[in-house]
């Protein structure tokens, strides 16, 4: 069987590669719809982990705000009594601060180093600068300081809270932008508290010392109490009833305080009643000792918002997070149960094909010895498959039948066995006329292998023929050590018969001569004619000289019987024959000069008229 040389050019992708991509393709898919939702919920589990992270920051915020309010309350309150000229020991009394002036201080930069960096509004250099100056001298500059120091503590309270507005609003979750809005409401009231406080006490000295002092004092406090009545305002409309009941009692805890008349008097611009008649310290006392009252209920709000929030934000962060985790499992799980699936239908396919593939180039190359395919798979790749083992199974058939022909086993049963279909009739028909060729052929070479080795005239092996069988016959004795003998024989008398009676009966004494010697010859012994009238015996295994002596008489007295000769037996005639003998003695013995010596023997012998010698 002969390879195709065409050249394949295959263009795109193949079968496995298209098979490979049908599995990846919804594999890919899957798992980028999959990791999209994974990431999401990392994504929402870090950012309410950002969010526990803004609100401690904006509660230690606050917690600073709060701790320069009351490091700048006995500054404030040393400078306003050296105004009114009070003893400073005697307004620290009435307002219950036994600390000094800068004992405050350490409470800040504690607030201050507790902030991460990034969140800290204002260096520890600047506290250290107020400190070393509130020990040269407390004046209007120092509270000035600590105004710019809260001012920058505000602005970064509100950067963080729009931080954390911005994360609380990307998790989505309704009841934590509710807490933070409570929280937010809370913390911008106590920022109002905090700015009222400071603002009304510029306004009232302001006003004590005629400056310029109390103009924008003056408007702080209206806008502090603005912001102050719409984060109560905020408060009362949460959802929680906690806080709105909070927000309420701190609304009716304010009103008719001296802090709110003081605040109502600012706002609308009249005298601080405590300064109408002199510096009333008690009322000054009374005033700003109430305003304290509205910052307890506030912290405690913010502290139960925060905490809220830290907790809901914890919550939500490990729920996150689980669902993350039990995703990613669920559509690990579900990408192996498609890759596993999608294999094995890639694999049902794939190896029927591969084995149809590796068969088909098995039988290109000429390799018939594939065995039956296994017939599973789809139905067309069954059907191909067992389309294929039957030409595989019909081309093995051709192969024996054409085996069967090249060994010239013309009876074998292969070339009996039927092919199907069109193409095995005439296949069939091929075959039985090359089977008829073959036979006509190998009978040619036998006639003509006969011709070549056996004489046309006495049927006995020709000197060619002779010759072959002596090679092997001194083969065998050089082998075996077994005496060897040629008999060379020159018939006498033959040439009379010739001229006496014709070739034609010369021709037949030769044929009866051959036949005589086959019969005087011993079982195994081979005689050949080797032309005209010279004839030669081959002897294996003979008992020596002697017995080639032995039998070399026997025949003499054979051929020298009477001959019937011509039509009807009318004519008889006598023959004689000298016989030279060589035996296979020596070690360098070919056929060629065995047949030699018993030549000259026989010549000898017919000189000699002694009818038989042997060659020494």
């Amino acid at each position: 069987m002969v390879r195709s040389t065409m050249r394949l050019h295959p263009s795109g992708f193949g079968l496995r590669t298209r098979l490979l991509a049908l599995v990846l393709l919804p594999a890919l898919l899957l798992a980028g719809v999959g990791g999209a939702v994974v990431l999401q919920q990392l994504k929402t589990a870090q950012t309410i982990t950002e969010v526990q992270t803004e609100v401690g920051v904006l509660a230690d915020l606050t917690e600073l705000r709060r701790a320069l309010l009351e490091a700048r309350t006995p500054v404030e309150i040393e400078v306003r009594a050296k105004e009114i000229g009070v003893d400073q020991d005697t307004a620290l009394r009435l307002l219950g601060i036994d600390e000094p002036a800068t004992a405050g201080l350490d409470d800040v930069a504690a607030r201050l180093g507790s902030l991460p960096p990034d969140a800290r509004p204002f260096s520890t250099a600047r506290l250290d600068g107020i400190r070393a100056a509130s020990e040269r001298s407390v004046d209007l500059a120092l509270i000035d300081q600590f105004d710019q120091l809260d001012a920058l503590a505000r602005q970064r309270w509100e950067q963080r809270l729009r931080r954390l507005r911005t994360d609380v609003v990307d998790t989505g979750n309704t009841g934590l932008n509710h807490r933070l809005d409570d929280l937010e409401s809370s913390t911008r009231g106590g920022s109002a508290a905090i700015t009222m406080v400071t603002e009304l006490a510029d306004y009232w000295f302001g006003t004590l010392a005629d400056d310029d002092r109390a103009g924008p004092a003056r408007a702080g406090v209206a806008v502090a109490s603005q912001q102050f009545d719409q984060a109560l305002a905020e408060l009362a409309a949460s959802t929680d009833a906690d806080v709105a009941a909070a927000a309420e009692e701190i609304a009716a805890d304010r009103s008719g305080t001296p802090f709110d008349a003081a605040v109502d008097d600012a706002v609308a611009g009249r005298p601080p009643a405590p300064l109408a008649d002199g510096a009333d310290l008690e009322a000054i006392a009374a005033t700003f000792t109430s305003s304290a009252d509205l910052f307890g209920p506030l912290l405690e709000i913010m502290e139960e918002r925060t905490a809220q929030l830290d907790a809901s934000a914890t919550a939500l962060a490990e729920e996150a997070t689980r669902e993350a985790r039990i995703s990613a499992l669920g559509l690990i799980v579900a990408l192996v149960a498609l890759l596993v699936v999608s294999l094995a239908v890639a694999a049902s396919l794939d190896q029927p094909l591969s084995r149809l593939i590796e068969g088909m180039r098995r039988v290109g190359e000429g390799d018939l010895d594939v065995g039956p395919l296994p017939v599973e798979g789809p139905v067309e790749f069954a059907e191909a498959t067992a389309a294929f083992n039957d030409v595989v199974s019909n081309l093995n058939r051709i192969e024996g039948k054409v085996d069967a022909l090249a060994n010239a086993e013309l009876d074998d049963p292969r070339l009996q066995e039927p092919l199907p279909g069109a193409l095995g009739d005439s296949m069939q028909r091929s075959i039985q006329l090359l089977s008829d060729s073959v036979a006509d052929r190998d009978a040619l070479q036998e006639r003509l292998a006969f011709q070549a080795t056996h004489d046309a005239l006495t049927l006995l092996p020709n000197r060619l023929g002779a010759l072959e069988a002596l090679d092997g016959a001194i083969a065998r004795s050089s082998r075996s050590g077994a005496p060897l003998a040629v008999l060379f024989l020159d018939l006498d008398g033959f040439k009379a018969v010739n001229d006496t009676f014709g070739h034609q009966t010369g021709d037949d004494v030769l044929c009866e001569v051959a036949r005589r010697l086959d019969e005087e010859a011993r079982t195994g012994d081979f005689c050949a004619r080797l032309g005209g009238d010279e004839f030669v015996i081959i002897a294996e295994n003979v008992a020596g000289p002697e017995g080639a002596a032995a039998l070399a008489r026997r025949v003499t007295h054979r051929i020298a019987e009477p001959y019937a000769v011509g039509p009807a037996g009318l004519k008889q005639t006598n023959l004689g024959v000298s016989i030279g003998i060589a035996m296979r003695d020596l070690p360098n013995d070919t056929p060629l000069s065995v047949v030699n010596r018993a030549d000259e023997a026989a010549y000898r012998a017919k000189r000699a008229g002694s009818g038989v010698e042997i060659a020494s």
